[in-house]
Order: C-alpha cells, then sequence, then structure tokens
C-alpha cells in the first residue's frame, strides 16, 4: 500500500482532526488489532523496546507513529497537540517549532523562517520518506493568509519540488474569506497560491466562509431545544456561545479532514 506523509505548517487546526479522524476511522473498521495495509497509509506500527523498529504489515499493532511533522513559529497549536493523546503519535524531529511568530508577514516566513529552518525540515522529510516502503505523496496542511503558514509553507512547497519531484505534491490550503481581519491576509494568499501553482501538482483551496455556510446548513438539520438551552444568565449564555463556536470549527476541519482521507484511500 503506497503511503502519504503530512506537513502541518502554521496555525491551521485541521491537522489535529485529520490523525483523530484517521484513528476513529481505523478503529471502527480494524477490530482485529493487526497492521494492515490501510493504517500503513498514514502511520508506521513501531516497537519502542527495538529502538522504534518498524514493524511490518500484517503483524499485531504495538505503537502507531503518525508519518508527519508540526512545524509552526508559535507554540500554541503544537503545544495543544503535545498536551493532549495524539502526542503519542509523533517524536521529536517531527516537531519543528519556534515562539517568535511570523507576525503575519508572508516574506518572514518565506525568506528568514525559510532560511533558518529549511534544513531542519528537509532532513525531518528525509527520515519519514525512509520509513516508506512506497511513498505515493505530500500532503501539505497549511492557511494562506497568516505568516508561517503561507510564508514557510510556500517555501516547504519548493523544498519538495526540488527534492521529491517524482513524488505526488498536494495542498491544502485554508483561503480567508472577504471578513477576515488580519490585513496583510489577501496579499499573503496571492503570493502563496503563486508559489503553490509553481511547485504543487494539486491544489485544493478551501473556503473559510464556504465551509462556515456548509457548517450552518448541517447544523441547521439538528432539531435543537434552543428554549430550554438560553439562559438570561451572563456567563451560561457565553459558555453556550463558546460551545457552539467550538462546535463550528469542529465541524468545518472535520469536513475537510475527511475530504483529505478519502481522497488518499
Amino acid at each position: 500500500m503506497p503511503q502519504s506523509i503530512v506537513l502541518q505548517v502554521g496555525q491551521c487546526e485541521i491537522a489535529s482532526r485529520f490523525w483523530n479522524l484517521a484513528l476513529q476511522e481505523e478503529a471502527k473498521y480494524n477490530t482485529s488489532g493487526v497492521y494492515n495495509d490501510s493504517l500503513a497509509t498514514f502511520f508506521r506500527n513501531v516497537d519502542p523496546r527495538k529502538r522504534k523498529a518498524n514493524i511490518s504489515v500484517g503483524l499485531p499493532i504495538t505503537a502507531l507513529k503518525a508519518r508527519g511533522i508540526m512545524i509552526d513559529m508559535e507554540e500554541g497549536v503544537i503545544n495543544s497537540i503535545s498536551s493532549s493523546p495524539l502526542n503519542d503519535l509523533f517524536d521529536s524531529h517531527q516537531k519543528i517549532v519556534s515562539n517568535s511568530g511570523s507576525g503575519n508577514n508572508w516574506g518572514q516566513g518565506y525568506h528568514e523562517y525559510g532560511d533558518k529552518y529549511g534544513e531542519d525540515i528537509l532532513e525531518s522529510i528525509r527520515k519519514e520518506a525512509e520509513w516508506c516502503d512506497s511513498l505515493q505523496s505530500f500532503i501539505l496542511l497549511h492557511s494562506t493568509g497568516g505568516g508561517t503558514g503561507s510564508g514557510l509553507g510556500s517555501y516547504i512547497s519548493a523544498l519538495l519540488k526540488d527534492n521529491y519531484s517524482e513524488i505526488y505534491r498536494f495542498a491544502a490550503g485554508i483561503v480567508p474569506s472577504a471578513n477576515d481581519d488580519v490585513v496583510t491576509s489577501p496579499y499573503n494568499s496571492i503570493l502563496t497560491l503563486s508559489k503553490l501553482i509553481q511547485n504543487m501538482d494539486c491544489l485544493l483551496p478551501l473556503d473559510n466562509e464556504s465551509l462556515f455556510t456548509i457548517y450552518e446548513k448541517i447544523n441547521s438539520l439538528k432539531k435543537k431545544k434552543s428554549s430550554s438551552t438560553l439562559v438570561d444568565n451572563g456567563s451560561a449564555t457565553r459558555k453556550i456561545y463558546d460551545r457552539s463556536r467550538n462546535d463550528a470549527f469542529n465541524t468545518m476541519n472535520n469536513i475537510v479532514a475527511n475530504l483529505l482521507l478519502n481522497m488518499t484511500r
């Protein structure tokens, strides 16, 4: 079974939903506990007692490691994953993080952090590629509107083309809506899309506003007892709003994660 390597760049949180859904899907259909071809697409099966040596398809699942790398110039999203059960899927070389941020500046992400972290990123990619028997594709998950996802994501797309030109390269980029509050996001997106067109085989631009519209349609089909949940207490109302907002983001991320999982199976 061909394998794919997932590169999560910047604050885009689709990746955490992607890995969650991939595991949930396998748990639902793979009840035997055997490492199969489907699991091998996005996960390695390793033996921690033998310096994490790979275990072949057809043998029992021992410990799974994601075929992926998390890259961000801020700590928030990666720290959130590191403090969750998903952390067990990633070794230290699969996390490349700084704490300075890119300030929503494409140039800083591309030129400064690309030059600074390019070799480390390429080395991490090389390690993951060496563990693949039949590497089929790279999947880049990022946002085109910020600084790291757009600038450093563009730099990584060039690295992939220069070093793995024979491997299919997909980019799933979250494109900001017209109401985005980041002033530089339109410019970041234009610069990013220009680089992605040059370097990637397939682009999957994902519009935040369209995703939210899909969420609203799904949500409207669900029966809600709004009269019993709306109260006059300010803090309770705020909690309801926060929960609704989180549900929206989770649903939107699930839509994209399902798209990517179905695309590669």
